[in-house]
């Protein structure tokens, strides 16, 4: 079951905003709320509300996994390729997990890389990925080795890589 609400842009409370959701929430019996994105989110709420953004956003994660709702966010960073920001807002405390997925050139290819930056009580994997979005869904490729500075998105190849692999190409394992 899909639900999708929309929120009036500029007018909202975040008492207003919160209620909607969890109505949402109890109609449809879900386990799950995406958020897509913060940004937008905020841009819902009346002016008034934005200073106490990410003390709203305290508060709304705290009531619906209080309540056994996982919450899935995202967030558009402004790429600067230098740096390795998590989020525009600092609300990475309030995440269990944070994957971050960014383009990068590679070999005059535009391909998409993802890395799981933080998984909270348990241990994850630290490669960098290549990944591609199919008609059968997420397809995510080997570690990329033999490059320098992906997570900048201007990655240089390391001298005498071996790896031959080319860009844009997901494998299936």
């Amino acid at each position: 079951m899909l639900r999708i609400l929309y929120l009036r842009p500029l007018d909202l409370s975040v008492d207003e905003t919160m209620h909607a959701i969890l109505d949402a929430i109890r109609e449809a019996g879900s386990k799950r709320l995406v958020i897509d994105s913060l940004a937008g989110f905020e841009l819902a709420l009346a002016p008034g509300f934005r200073a106490d953004f990410r003390e709203s956003l305290y508060r709304m994660n705290f009531a619906l996994t209080g309540i056994g709702v996982t919450v899935l966010s995202t967030v558009e960073m402004e790429e600067d390729f230098t740096s390795l920001p998590f989020s525009t807002y600092s609300v990475s405390f309030l995440t269990d997990d944070i994957i971050r997925l960014r383009y990068v050139e590679i070999d005059g290819a535009l391909c998409r890389i993802m890395m799981v930056v933080k998984m909270r009580g348990g241990s994850h994997s630290r490669d960098i990925r290549e990944y591609d979005i199919t008609d059968g869904g997420l397809a995510v490729g080997k570690r990329l080795v033999g490059f320098d500075g992906l997570i900048t998105g201007v990655p240089s190849r390391v001298r005498g890589s071996r790896d031959q692999r080319s860009p844009g190409q997901a494998d299936d394992k």
